[in-house]
């Protein structure tokens, strides 16, 4: 195995300098995910590293830890990785950080206390760098499970790319538990050389450069232990775990979901049902509704409410030079569209939006950004694209949402699309089923508007994940309340809040670029029907 280098300077070398500026993009401590190493070079040309965290329980093998834990770190472990994007998305270190997500093996990602942190990364087997298959396997089997959607190592200097997004934090992916030997030998020179960051030294596996690198394990007797296991065989293939047992009770869920949105209007709960939200027939004179037979949703229905977000919402693909980055947006005009500025900041200035009412991927024009895409800003974008179908119909905005309100989140996020084989053939590159494209809803009531920060937040119970952002949060009239933005994690209790900006900071950047929204302040009513009049027009984009 052999450290990978960017612009012919090992990853190792001097990696201080890219883990300032990790933390500097991505916030304080995001570079502790990298554990730092201190290689050595022994006699005989190996080359022994001690690894160095500054966190400071014992490091664990997933494998050792309880069902509860393991599922804690690894939400810890994609929360981290996710936290990475801007860093990726940097001219700087982009590059860097891609190939630094490289790890040598399973056994190479371990818990720290509830911290997930990586050795022997920025390191890949000769086999895994012989071809895109190879290390697309390689991935898969190490870092891959964990990657947020759009998200991948980088090898320098080739354009592979192994995409995450079939990941989802709680569940324990095929993998392979690896149990090395321990040895005793002398480390004192080894742990007098730790980094000043850091608060505890402990050794994992040790690398050894020159393609080869040898066994060796050493100990030493205070203040700490540092570990050498011996070079690692190819391990065995451990059974699936779990994974029909989940992917049964998923397919359960959505066709409960789908049963429950097929039922007739009088069948279903009236917190979510929508109002006209165009013409409708209406029922039939036997009592059988409209949409059994074809006809439009029936007015209050929860298929006039699906119709509207089904219509207004898109897939977002925002390729870059190293990535692709999904999220979704939705149809404020007839050819104007928001979503968040963190989905698109990596792009050009186009990108490319999908959904079952354009029938097809269009490109999109980036024609205004916020300032920032910090958490707690405005983090808006504004895309064109020049020519939409009839069948799009733009959402209005609502500012009228209050506490205990029904909201429903639309949108297109990868954890229960990785599933979908239409969107797993569009991020491949072929765009030709996007008719079947379905977006994803949840359901939930508002919990909380935080006040004090620099826009106006909306906490609620509607579950989003990662390529949700961007997309609409809808009131249950139909009318947008809010952008869904990002989530907040609670490792310790192994908890998630979901925010969404308000609309209130939506129509303020709409119009400041030349899209005219006005501002419903009618109360939804979804027992009577009762939505916003007025709607979102078309103005010159600035």
């Amino acid at each position: 195995m052999d450290v990978l280098a960017v612009a012919g300077k090992p990853l190792w070398r001097d990696c201080e300098t890219a883990f300032a500026r990790i933390d500097e993009l991505c916030g304080d401590n995001t570079s502790r995910l990298f554990a730092e190493p201190n290689a050595k070079e022994q006699e005989g040309g190996r080359l022994v590293v001690a690894w160095f965290s500054s966190f400071d329980e014992e490091p664990k093998q997933l494998g050792e830890l309880d069902r509860g834990k393991r599922s804690r770190i690894e939400s810890n472990l994609a929360a981290r990785i996710e936290a990475l994007r801007p860093a990726l998305a940097d001219r700087e270190i982009g590059g860097t950080v891609g190939a630094m997500l490289n790890v040598a093996d399973e056994a190479s990602i371990v818990a720290v206390g509830e911290n997930a942190v990586l050795t022997n990364w920025g390191v890949l087997p000769e086999e895994a760098r012989s071809s895109r298959a190879a290390f697309v396997r390689h991935s898969e089997q190490t870092i891959g499970p964990y990657l947020p959607s759009g998200m991948s190592p980088r090898v320098p200097g080739q354009a592979w790319a192994a995409l995450g997004g079939f990941a989802t934090a709680g569940l324990s992916p095929p993998r392979r538990v690896i149990a090395p030997e321990a040895t005793a030998a002398s480390t004192q020179e080894a742990q007098s050389t730790a980094p000043a960051r850091h608060k505890q030294s402990w050794l994992w596996p040790i690398a050894a450069l020159s393609l080869v690198f040898a066994a060796c394990l050493i100990y030493a007797a205070s203040p700490g232990n540092l570990v050498y296991p011996e070079a690692l065989p190819p391990p065995p293939t451990a059974p699936l775990v779990n994974n029909e047992e989940v992917n049964r009770s998923l397919e359960e869920r959505i066709g409960k979901m789908k049963r429950e949105l097929a039922k007739a209007a009088c069948e279903a709960d009236s917190s979510v049902l929508g109002p006209p939200l165009h013409e409708s027939g209406g029922g039939t004179e036997n009592g059988a509704s409209g949409a059994a037979r074809g006809q439009a949703p029936a007015p209050g229905s929860p298929h006039s409410l699906l119709a509207a977000l089904d219509s207004a919402t898109v897939l977002v693909l925002a390729p870059s030079a190293d990535s692709l980055s999904t999220g979704s947006g939705f149809f404020v005009s007839q050819r104007e569209i928001l979503t968040n500025n963190h989905v698109v900041e990596g792009a050009g200035g186009t990108v490319f939006v999908a959904s079952k009412a354009l029938g097809r991927a269009v490109p999109a024009r980036v024609v205004a950004r916020s300032a920032s895409s910090e958490t707690g800003n405005p983090d808006f974008a504004l895309l064109r694209v020049d020519d939409a179908p009839s069948t799009v119909r733009p959402l209005h905005l609502s500012t009228e949402i209050a506490r205990l309100d029904s909201v429903i989140a639309g949108g297109f996020p990868s954890f229960v699309m990785s599933m979908d084989s239409t969107y797993r053939a569009i991020l491949n590159g072929d765009t030709t089923g996007v008719a079947n494209l379905e977006m994803v809803v949840t359901q939930g009531n508002v919990m909380a508007m935080p006040q004090g920060g620099a826009a106006k937040v909306i906490t609620h119970s509607a579950n989003i994940s990662p390529g949700n952002s961007g997309g609409p949060l809808s009131d249950a009239c139909g009318r947008a309340v809010g952008v869904n933005t990002f989530i907040v994690l609670d490792g310790g209790n192994v908890q998630k809040l979901n925010f969404s900006l308000g609309a209130s900071d939506a129509i303020r950047f709409l119009s400041a670029n030349g899209v005219t929204v006005a501002g419903a302040d009618q109360p939804c009513n979804p027992a009577t029907g009762i939505a916003a009049a007025a709607g979102p027009t078309e103005g010159p984009v600035k």
